[in-house]
């Protein structure tokens, strides 16, 4: 059996959805990918700042609150007064900080980098779904395989698609390391 690796980024930052005190109801929220980091009494804040996309009002989502800083690593300080891209985005794609701010992580624009099998064998298909973890599994499979809902759901029904562990492939969500098992098509 053939073995192939996919792995799952986000294309960029997601909305934050949450209230928004100037338009009176949820709102998406967009990542400006900016920092603001301020430090008094011998201790240090963090914010990832956001924008409303219909009002422009500005909301800050507290990445590190009241910490010493000796407690935090230089090279991580120094992306945040940086505002490096790459920690913006990690931190934007973070379900829990979101949630720990009352916010929720919106819709994730993701591309699937990877081989696809040949079709003449079987071929396990081993998923490194990063700081993606949570998606819908079967959303991943229809982006990379290019079908449709019912087009997967035959797939997984005639048993050409299944997961390795034996999960529910149009049910289960992205692990940060998950394997399905994708079968050629018999005539």
């Amino acid at each position: 059996m053939n073995t192939i690796v996919w792995r799952v980024e986000a294309t960029g930052a997601p909305v934050a959805l949450r209230p928004c005190g100037t338009c009176g109801a949820d709102a998406k929220f967009t990542s400006t990918g900016m920092f603001r980091v301020n430090a008094q009494k011998k201790r240090l804040d963090v914010w990832l700042v956001y924008r409303c996309a219909t009002c422009g009002n500005v909301w800050n989502s507290a990445v590190i609150s009241r910490m010493r800083p000796g407690g935090i690593d230089r090279e991580e300080l120094g992306r945040f007064t940086g505002n490096d891209p790459a920690t913006a985005l990690r931190c934007a794609l973070d379900v829990g900080l979101l949630r720990r701010n009352g916010a929720r992580r919106g819709k994730v624009a993701f591309a699937v980098e990877g081989d696809l099998p040949d079709g003449r064998e079987d071929c396990r298909v081993e998923i490194d779904g990063g700081g993606l973890a949570g998606l819908r599994l079967a959303e991943v499979l229809r982006a990379k395989l290019g079908v449709s809902r019912s087009g997967l759901a035959r797939l997984v029904e005639a048993g050409d698609v299944s997961a390795d562990d034996g999960a529910d492939v149009l049910a289960a969500k992205l692990r940060p390391h998950q394997a399905i098992i994708l079968r050629p098509r018999r005539s």
